[in-house]
């Protein structure tokens, strides 16, 4: 190949690469309802937004979180961007049982092998807090498993965040 040829294609790669901030995917801000709050008063609270906080594998995300008072149950369902311009499947639910539901907050716990997830919604301040923890480290199958506790919150997507502050 010549040097012409191949300073082209170089430029060409590179140019179409963009920063990675103009290949963010915006996903809506966040949302939350109560349907305490409403003529409906069914017993359902719902909560979507980016989960924020250390140990996120993709910071670019979105988590709708939907509880039931009914059936003592919440369920997530969530889609992170895996790359530039890509989002990944959106799996099937996560479901969660309902220890604690009041006029002033939902909680959810839920456990795995290795981790147990508690999901904390505050109905007054909208917000929610999620917190994985380790359970069960002496287990062979937990041996590579995370030993710190994470602690996310429900917030508005980082894309949001970077046009609010210009």
């Amino acid at each position: 190949m010549n040097l012409r040829y191949t300073l082209w294609l170089v430029l060409l790669l590179v140019g179409c690469q963009g920063k990675q901030s103009d290949q963010q995917i915006m996903f809506a801000t966040k949302a939350f309802f109560d349907s305490a709050q409403t003529s409906i008063g069914d017993g359902s609270v719902y909560i979507a937004g980016t989960l924020t906080g250390p140990g996120i594998g993709y910071p670019n995300n979105t988590t709708a979180i939907t509880c039931y008072l009914d059936r003592r149950e919440c369920f997530t369902y969530s889609v992170e961007q895996i790359g530039p311009n890509q989002v990944s499947r959106l799996d099937s639910p996560m479901r969660y049982s309902v220890t604690k539901w009041d006029g002033h907050e939902v909680v959810a716990t839920g456990a795995g092998d290795c981790g147990k997830v508690t999901i904390t919604i505050d109905r007054k301040s909208e917000s929610a807090l999620w917190v994985t923890e380790p359970v069960n480290q002496t287990r062979t199958q937990c041996k590579h498993a995370n030993t710190k506790v994470l602690k996310w919150a429900v917030e508005d997507p980082p894309a949001w965040k970077a046009l609010q502050r210009k």
